[in-house]
């Protein structure tokens, strides 16, 4: 009945803002995350990177993006999607924008580990939140959307980088952008992107789970009957199931 519910809650506005918000998490995280390519050609001055200091720039931080994911997807229906996007994209600028004060090669490789580590959290973590408050013929307009922000990222850098190269300091300049996006983008998640209703109905909080739908169906206009704890029907077996352990 719930995802019924929010399938039938015509696309409207509010999901075009949804869909703005999780596309620009995508941007950011694409951006903190290819950067460490461009890292490896700017840092020619200090901090002075030694063949395996490029070795372990080149591999690493995207080793731990896949450990990040598969972590973030182990508890993200224990702690809630929202919850472990809204970790993964406040650690992964946090962490780029300490760039700003790396004075050699081996804080550099930690920055960007950890960096790595926390993006997996949150670009693993936007698909799944798209999915279930998106109608389903538009589901694919999302991925669609949230795939071009990433690749669009992916596509300024080398921009940026070309105006950039020359100064020493190129590589600090290169993740400022990325790093101050941590006073914007976790706002933004905060307070547009709302918390799964499907997990609060797992955890026994149907009026919750009631309350966030009728939230959307509201910021969508009003257009579908409200959802009431009674359509839901007995909840306490869906309470009752026990998540698959970590």
């Amino acid at each position: 009945m719930l995802g019924r519910k929010l399938d039938s809650i015509p696309f409207r506005g509010y999901h075009i803002l949804v869909i703005a918000v999780l596309a620009l998490v995508g941007f950011v995280e694409g951006y903190d995350l290819v950067i460490t390519g461009s890292l490896l050609v700017l840092a020619n001055e200090p901090p002075h990177l030694t063949g395996s200091d490029i070795r372990w720039l080149a591999v690493r931080p995207t080793f731990m993006l896949c450990v990040g994911g598969f972590a973030s997807a182990a508890v993200s229906d224990h702690w809630s999607r929202k919850t472990v996007t809204l970790i993964g994209v406040i650690a992964t600028t946090f962490f780029t924008l300490l760039i700003q004060l790396a004075q050699d090669a081996e804080q550099l490789i930690i920055l960007r580990l950890l960096t790595g580590l926390s993006a997996g959290g949150a670009v693993s973590a936007a698909f799944p939140i798209a999915a279930e408050l998106m109608p389903a013929q538009h589901r694919r307009t999302y991925g669609a959307i949230y795939e071009m922000s990433l690749t669009s990222a992916f596509t300024l850098v080398p921009f940026i980088v070309f105006v950039l190269a020359g100064n020493p300091d190129a590589f600090r300049l290169l993740a400022l952008p990325g790093g101050l996006t941590i006073t914007v983008v976790p706002v933004l998640a905060y307070f547009v992107i709302p918390e799964s209703p499907r997990w609060h109905l797992g955890r026994g909080r149907p009026q919750m789970a009631a309350d966030i739908v009728n939230l959307m169906i509201r910021r969508c206009g009003d257009l579908v009957p409200s959802l009431t704890v009674e359509a839901l029907g007995d909840h306490r077996d869906t309470a009752r199931q026990k998540l698959p352990p970590f």
